[in-house]
């Protein structure tokens, strides 16, 4: 059985680019803000826990790029977009995943933090 090939049209390439460009700016701003508060917070004061926020903002930036460039690949090819379509979506699945991951290590951290205030 042969596959057939889909090409997306001009509008939904223009929407898709656009995706790929407002992923590829969020990235950027969340590497560069992690940038900025490991060089001027953790650096100068020493503080772990601007050494997690800068560490967690440059891991997902450094992610929404790649999946802007996994998203832009459709756009940019022939014949080839539905598996580039899937390949896209299941990085985007993986930065969510360590978006989660990273959220619900955030509170139970939290959470252990709380418990253990002094009363």
């Amino acid at each position: 059985m042969v596959r057939q090939r889909y090409e997306f049209d001009t509008t939904q390439n223009a929407i898709i680019a656009g995706l790929a460009t407002r992923l590829t700016i969020i990235g950027f701003v969340c590497f560069l803000v992690g940038l900025g508060v490991l060089f001027i917070i953790f650096f100068r004061t020493g503080n772990l826990f601007a050494m997690v926020v800068a560490g967690l903002a440059i891991a997902f930036g450094a992610l929404a790029i790649y999946a802007a460039q996994a998203f832009r690949k459709i756009t940019t090819t022939q014949t080839r977009d539905i598996e580039h379509l899937v390949e896209a979506l299941q990085t985007l699945n993986r930065v969510y995943n360590v978006q989660i991951a990273a959220i619900l290590a955030g509170a139970g951290a939290l959470g252990y933090f709380l418990w253990n205030l002094p009363k």
